[in-house]
């Protein structure tokens, strides 16, 4: 695997809505990202990653595990490779558009109330 792919670690605190945001973000300036987790938030970066499949960002490049011997302790890490697809730019536009007329409608609400 080429060591110029970017890494987005996965706490076990977070939650799958931030790091599929995150992936996008990331992706916006490379082609492949690395989803890295611990086994306790293996479940998180699993979910995120099969939602952008799902919703046509991206596909998956590769899907292993790691086994690291750290003060001699065993440390397992969950990596998922994903790669944009060729309809990335367009869906990610179409949702910032959405999200931001959310943010608007959302903002104009709140000044009515």
């Amino acid at each position: 695997m080429s060591s110029d792919i970017k890494d987005l670690r996965v706490d076990q605190y977070d939650n799958a809505r931030k790091i599929m945001y995150l992936a996008k973000e990331m992706l916006l300036s490379s082609e492949k990202i690395n989803i890295k987790a611990t086994t306790n938030s293996a479940d998180i970066a699993a979910r995120s990653a099969e939602s952008l499949v799902r919703f046509g960002y991206v596909t998956y490049d590769n899907i292993k595990t790691e086994t690291i011997i750290e003060r001699e302790r065993k440390r397992v890490r969950f990596i998922i490779t994903i790669k944009k697809t060729s309809n990335f730019e367009k869906l990610y536009k179409e949702n910032e558009e959405l999200r931001k007329k959310k943010e608007e409608e959302r903002k104009a609400k709140e000044e009515n109330q």
